[in-house]
């Protein structure tokens, strides 16, 4: 039986939105268990795990951007992760409706 490690193991992984918080965890995570990972995003990583490429895939020209990214560094994609990019939603905690 596979163990986690030979599932990811020389995948190609894309990550969108890969740069900070839940995305920046994912990349490290994969990149850790072996995979060859491509991040995709508005803002430079703080990290340099795998390979960047600065693009909104909320855009045409962005997603033009990463899919060319993709076939000269991945070759192809295993894995993908969609993290949405930004959100409207305001900081802090939620409160109950009164």
């Amino acid at each position: 039986m596979l163990d986690d490690l030979d599932r990811v193991r020389w995948k190609r992984a894309l990550v969108t939105g890969g740069t900070k918080g839940l995305g920046e965890a994912v990349v490290a995570r994969l990149t850790e268990m072996g995979a060859k990972v491509l991040t995709a995003a508005r803002t430079s990583p703080q990290s340099a795990d795998g390979v960047f490429v600065a693009a909104a895939v909320a855009t045409a020209a962005g997603y033009a951007t990463v899919v060319e990214a993709v076939r000269e560094h991945l070759g192809g994609v295993d894995i993908v992760v969609y993290i949405v990019e930004g959100s409207s939603a305001p900081a802090g905690r939620m409160r109950r409706a009164r």
